[in-house]
């Protein structure tokens, strides 16, 4: 499993979130399943997208 985490200090908008979740998808195969967590305050907003393994049968 693979784990990004960013850490989004002050008031920071949707938009520049959804870029760095764009950027994570496109560096990923289309076909990875993910989850993604956030944790959003007044003064920091944290991610955390979770590639999780594929399983080959």
């Amino acid at each position: 499993m693979k784990r990004f985490e960013k850490i989004f200090r002050g008031k920071i908008s949707y938009k520049r979130i959804d870029q760095y979740v764009n950027l994570v998808r496109k560096t990923l195969d289309p076909d990875d399943d993910m989850a993604i967590e956030f944790d959003i305050q007044d003064d920091y907003q944290h991610i955390k997208i979770e590639v999780l393994d594929r399983v080959l049968h």
